[in-house]
C-alpha cells in the first residue's frame, strides 16, 4: 500500500490525516495510481466524488464518513463471494418462514450527501415501505429511509467493519446491521441504533446467532440450497 507521502498524522482507525501539505496530499490522492486502498483517508465530499466517479476505481466499494473516505478494491476469493451468496439466501429463506415481505439490494450505494457513503454488500427492506425508484442512481437517505438492514461480509476487513462502518451505518439511520465472519461463520448483530450487540435479530423475528452460524456452516460444506433447507426447518428455542 502508498501512502501520501506530505505531512500526514494519525486519526480515524488508523487512518491519514493531512496537515499543512494537505493541499499537495489531494492532489497525489486524486491520481488512481496513488490511491491507499482499505485505509481511512481525509478528504472534501468533492475530492470523494471525484474519486469515486473515475472510471480507474469502477468496481470498487467507497465509504465516506465526517470527512474520512475508504477505497476498497471488491473481492476476489471464493470466502468473500460464497459467503456473500450463502447469507442472502439464508435471510431470504427466514422470510419466506416467517411470511415477511423482503426487498434485497446487492451492493447498492447509500448516500447521506456531504456526510456519508456507503457500499454495503447487501441491504433489505421488510414489509411495508416507500422503495426507492428502479434507476442506478445513489439511494439518496435525504429523500428515501434507510434499509431495515445491512450486511458485511468480512473476509479482510473485520475490525472496520465492527468498528468504523458500524459507527458509519448508525449515522445514516440503519435499522440492524450484521457482520459476517467468514473465518469463524460467526454473525455479529447490531441493533438499537447499532450501539448494541444482540445474539437475535429484531428485524427478522426468533432469528438468532446460532441459527446463523449452524445454516452458514451447513452452506459452506453443502451449498445454498442445503443452508435454506435447514433455516427453512429450524426448531425454535422458546
Amino acid at each position: 500500500m502508498r501512502q501520501c507521502p506530505f505531512s500526514k498524522s494519525s486519526s480515524l482507525s488508523g487512518g491519514l490525516e493531512w496537515g499543512a501539505s494537505g493541499h499537495a496530499c489531494q492532489e497525489w490522492l486524486m491520481s488512481a495510481s496513488a490511491i491507499a486502498e482499505n485505509t481511512w483517508l481525509q478528504a472534501s465530499w468533492a475530492t470523494f466524488i471525484d474519486l469515486a466517479n473515475n472510471p480507474a476505481y469502477t468496481h470498487a466499494r467507497f465509504y465516506y464518513h465526517d470527512g474520512w473516505m475508504r477505497v476498497e478494491m471488491a473481492p476476489v476469493g471464493r470466502s468473500h463471494a460464497q459467503d456473500n451468496s450463502l447469507i442472502a439466501a439464508i435471510v431470504l429463506a427466514w422470510a419466506i418462514r416467517s411470511g415477511q415481505r423482503l426487498w434485497g439490494l446487492v451492493n447498492p450505494t447509500l448516500r447521506k450527501a456531504e456526510l456519508a457513503e456507503a457500499q454495503p454488500d447487501l441491504a433489505y427492506y421488510l414489509n411495508e415501505v416507500r422503495l426507492p425508484g428502479r434507476t442506478n442512481a445513489p439511494l439518496d437517505l435525504a429523500v428515501y429511509a434507510p434499509p431495515d438492514l445491512v450486511i458485511e461480509v468480512s473476509a479482510s476487513t473485520l475490525n472496520d467493519d465492527l468498528e468504523t462502518k458500524r459507527r458509519l451505518y448508525a449515522q445514516m439511520g440503519v435499522g440492524e446491521y450484521w457482520v459476517v465472519d467468514s473465518r469463524s461463520s460467526q454473525v455479529t448483530i447490531f441493533v438499537s441504533q447499532l450501539s448494541t450487540q444482540s445474539q437475535r435479530s429484531q428485524v427478522l423475528p426468533d432469528l438468532d446467532t446460532l441459527v446463523l452460524h449452524q445454516a452458514l456452516q451447513i452452506g459452506q460444506a453443502e451449498g445454498d440450497a442445503a443452508a435454506a433447507q435447514y433455516i427453512l426447518g429450524a426448531k425454535l428455542e422458546g
